[in-house]
This record gives structure tokens, C-alpha cells and sequence, in this order.
């Protein structure tokens, strides 16, 4: 085992940032029955890289519950949100202002809800003074609307906990034919209500670019849905024809998941039905279906990419060259199985000209399918799936995994190297 870093890792740095601190206040009490106000802004910087970075806004209502709300703040610096995910935002100068999705305005008392986003900044960015809930300012504690007596008590918040990694949820799965549209499989939670918040959505390109039997994936996909991601597989579920052929990247197929998705969140009956975070979408593939995931990823619903043993060749095969690798706008994960797999220069190579923070994680005992049907399986998506909590849920404990030098990188045998994070 070993890990190698492109750049200084500033590990440092991003974990100072990443630790939420609440001010010090006054606890101001009331005798009167009015509603009170309160809150708490938890703000954390997950991925940093030159020119941006990706955070996370956790707000508690610690008030009487809303049935709506409006998060507002001021940047310290130049920073530029890109993408936002769990509600939507306007933002003036360095002021902000975020709203509440359709599906996530209430908040009881005691509860939570995040913001996450994706911004630009030209220094290392840095925490907001001051985070405001519908007008409120976020102190860590209550302020009524009316006021008789009064009564004043300092109190300090602690570091709050990292969110439940997604590795450790075990959902049932339902596997199923895609609604209306033969050309996928969709692997999901048995029951998607049991997850705490909308399921993030993988779209997964099968190895040899098989668009019709996507059996060879089954255990793998099974796997990946089963931590609480909704995937959507390129194949009919029963492998019978669907009119697409195989044996070549059709990437669109890709896209066109996310859209078949895109429609399934709003189709009355559907199980998935307002059930699917669509700001947290990835693409990934398998050999053909990585090159396939690759080129699926320059769509910007994507906001990660995920090549198994794969990689553009050299010569441009497919009508791909590596040129495409300039074209990436999100973290991707480059994986092969070392030296044995026919992918493990390529791999290399998209790894070293990708510009994109990336992640390179080398099991030298898997080859080219040991990920898939080999005794690398669960190891293999493992690391699939902490890189996914890592990127589309800005997972602390699933970053420490795949970026930190205790985590991934110490567990033998395995290689990774990382740069631009």
C-alpha cells in the first residue's frame, strides 16, 4: 500500500474549514405565547480545489416549526455559487439568498435541512459571519416575536457530528424495468420513504456496452442501491430487445436516464415520485460503459463521474479522444485493477490529464472485473459508494475515506492518488 498526491494534499486546511463553529449568545425567554424564532447554521467547506469548492449549510430550527423557508448570508469574499441543491438560490454580489424546494419547506421543531452548492472563489473560501432563517438570525437560540420578562444565559455550541454515512445503510432493493422506457433497469430502495431525505440519482453504462442484458451488473447495482442511491442501469430488465444496440459508447443512453429520472419525480403513482434529489446526479460505467459515463458527464445535471476500468484511448478509439477530458466540470474517480487489467494504462493516463479534482484507486488483485463479479466486489463498490456520498452528499466520514491517508489508501493493497481536492 501506498498513496501519492499530484499537489501538497491541504488536508489541513479543508478539515479546518470544515468544522462548524456557532457563536457564543444570549438565551432570551419569554413568558408570553408567542411564537419564538430560532436556529442554528452549521457551515461546511467539503471539497476545495484551485478556483473552488464545494459546502454544505445545515440549519436546526430550534424555533417553532415553519412551513417554509428563506436562508440568507454574505460571503466574505469573492465567492460565486455555480450549482446549488436542496432549494434554490439568488445571489447578489457576496449576498445570498436560498429557498426552500417543493419538498422540503417544512421544518418541525428540532428538525434540520440542508443547502449544498458548488462555488467559485479566487483564495481559499471562508466561513459566512452571519446565516439568517426567514429574518432570523442564526445565534443557536430561540427569539420569541413578543417579549414580557426576560432573562439572559451564555451558552456555547459544539462541533456537530458528521451526517450517517451512506456505506452504513442496508435498504432493500426492488429491481425493475423502467417506466415507459424498455432501454433501462432501475435499481432503488424497496421502500424509498425509509431514507432520511430525496435519494441521490447514479446513471451506470455496462461493461462492453451492453445495452440490452445488464445481468453482469446486477450484484454491484444491487449493492450501490441498497446504501440509498436510486440507479438507472442502460438495459431492459429481463434482457429482452429494446432496440438499442451494443458493443460501442452510446452515451446519450446515459443522458437519457437522467431524463427518463427527471420525469419519474413528477409522474402521479410513482414510487419515486418527489423521492429523487436531482442536484445530486452522477454518471459512471463499467470498461465501455466508463467511456460511455466519461462523456455522459460533460451534461451539467452531472455532478460526478465514476470511470471502472476504462479510460478515452490513446488513438481516439470510439470516436473519443482524451481531448474529451478537458470537457470534465465535476470530481471524477478513475479505478482499475492494476497491472493484469487491460484498462490499467489508460486508467493512468486519464488520471494524470485530468484536470478535474480526481481520485485514482488501483487494487492490483482485481484485473478488469474483479470490481464486478470477482472477489474485489465489495471492496470495489465500496469505494464507489463513499466517493458518491463523498461528492453528491459532502459526507465527512466518506471523504476522510477516500481522501484521507488513514482511510482508503492504508487498507492493503490498494494504490490511490489524489490531486486538485
Amino acid at each position: 500500500m501506498h498513496s501519492t498526491d499530484s499537489r501538497t494534499f491541504r488536508a489541513a486546511a479543508a478539515m479546518a474549514a470544515a468544522v462548524l463553529v456557532t457563536t457564543t449568545a444570549a438565551v432570551v425567554g419569554s413568558q408570553s405565547a408567542a411564537a419564538a424564532a430560532g436556529c442554528r447554521a452549521d457551515y461546511r467547506i467539503g471539497s476545495q480545489w484551485q478556483g473552488g469548492f464545494t459546502a454544505e449549510v445545515v440549519v436546526t430550527n430550534l424555533g417553532d416549526a415553519v412551513t417554509g423557508w428563506r436562508l440568507a448570508w454574505t460571503f466574505p469574499g469573492d465567492e460565486r455559487i455555480t450549482q446549488s441543491w436542496n432549494g434554490s438560490h439568488t445571489q447578489s454580489g457576496a449576498n445570498v439568498t436560498a429557498v426552500n424546494a417543493a419538498w422540503n419547506g417544512g421544518i418541525a421543531t428540532g428538525a434540520t435541512v440542508s443547502l449544498g452548492f458548488n462555488a467559485t472563489a479566487s483564495a481559499r473560501a471562508a466561513t459566512p459571519a452571519v446565516f439568517t432563517l426567514n429574518g432570523t438570525a442564526c445565534t443557536g437560540t430561540t427569539d420569541p416575536t413578543t417579549t414580557t420578562t426576560t432573562t439572559t444565559t451564555t451558552t456555547t455550541s459544539t462541533d456537530p457530528q458528521p451526517g450517517r454515512p451512506a456505506i452504513e445503510n442496508n435498504f432493500p432493493v426492488t429491481r425493475e424495468g423502467a417506466y415507459g422506457d424498455n432501454r433501462f433497469t432501475v435499481f432503488r430502495p424497496a421502500n424509498p420513504q425509509a431514507a432520511d431525505r430525496p435519494l441521490p440519482v447514479l446513471a451506470f453504462g455496462n461493461g462492453a456496452c451492453a445495452h440490452t442484458n445488464n445481468s453482469e451488473v446486477t450484484r454491484i447495482l444491487t449493492f450501490v442501491a441498497s446504501k440509498g442511491f436510486v440507479v438507472v442501469d442502460t438495459g431492459s430488465v429481463d434482457g429482452s430487445p429494446n432496440g438499442v444496440p451494443s458493443g460501442s459508447p452510446i452515451p446519450s443512453l446515459l443522458t437519457d436516464a437522467i431524463t427518463w429520472a427527471e420525469r419519474e419525480q413528477n409522474r402521479s403513482g410513482a414510487a419515486l415520485r418527489q423521492r429523487l434529489d436531482l442536484t445530486r446526479v452522477a454518471t459512471a460505467g463499467h470498461s465501455c460503459g466508463g467511456l460511455e459515463a466519461l462523456v455522459a458527464a460533460q451534461d451539467r445535471r452531472v455532478s460526478a463521474v465514476i470511470a471502472l476500468n476504462s479510460g478515452f484511448f490513446a488513438d481516439g478509439a470510439f470516436g473519443y479522444p482524451r481531448s474529451e477530458l478537458g470537457k470534465l466540470h465535476t470530481p471524477a474517480l478513475f479505478m482499475d485493477g492494476g497491472s493484469s487489467d487491460i484498462a490499467y494504462a489508460n486508467n493512468q493516463a486519464n488520471y494524470d490529464l485530468a484536470t478535474v479534482p480526481s481520485v485514482l484507486a488501483r487494487h492490483p488483485q482485481a484485473g478488469h472485473v474483479g470490481f464486478i463479479t470477482g472477489s474485489q466486489l465489495t471492496d470495489g463498490m465500496t469505494t464507489v459508494v463513499q466517493f458518491l456520498d463523498m461528492v453528491l452528499n459532502g459526507n465527512q466520514t466518506a471523504r476522510n475515506y477516500v481522501l484521507s491517508p488513514s482511510g482508503l489508501a492504508a487498507k492493503a493493497p490498494w494504490v490511490v492518488a489524489k490531486k486538485n481536492f
